[in-house]
């Protein structure tokens, strides 16, 4: 039986995202470090790393958000955007070897605990068109306002209401 833990995500675990990433989506998605370390500035608490025995097999990404519209992919962030009270749920990556063990709902579970300790009203983000089962069974619904291409072909915003 694997043994699984979460933590909090620290600069020096860039290295291990970029695998798991790499080993989690085709390469038109795959993001430099300086895009995670943005983030990962403006939000300590809301980024994780999912071990799985003792190596890097899952991580979740997300920072406050103002916009209505997604931050730009492949684009680093600069300082954390004035107002909103919303969070924006950039990445949620599992290995291929390690999924369904629990790992991304249990990311998952970090990243709301975190948005509502911060006073968030909703959680947005970006299904890729192979994840929208896992959100919608996680309480999100489907926003068709229209994405950037970049966004690829069947991807789909969704938003999670927070309780008060």
């Amino acid at each position: 039986m694997s043994r699984s833990v979460l933590r909090p995500l620290r600069v020096t675990d860039l290295d291990a995202v970029l695998r798991v990433q790499a080993s989690a989506y085709p390469p038109g998605y795959h993001e430099e470090a300086e895009v995670f370390a943005t983030r990962l500035a403006l939000a300590p608490g809301a980024c994780w790393l999912g071990e799985q025995d003792g190596r890097a097999a899952a991580y979740v990404i997300a920072h406050p958000w103002a916009d209505e519209q997604p931050p730009a992919l492949h684009t680093p962030l600069g300082e954390r955007p004035p107002g909103g009270d919303r969070v924006f749920l950039h990445d949620l990556a599992v290995s291929p070897d390690a999924r369904g063990g629990g790992l991304a709902r249990g990311l998952f579970g970090k990243v709301a605990d975190w948005a509502r300790a911060q006073g968030a009203r909703e959680i947005m983000l970006v299904a890729l068109a192979d994840a929208h089962g896992f959100w919608l069974r996680q309480g999100f619904a489907a926003d068709p306002a229209p994405l950037p291409a970049a966004y690829g072909a069947g991807a789909c915003r969704m938003r999670l209401a927070l309780a008060a």
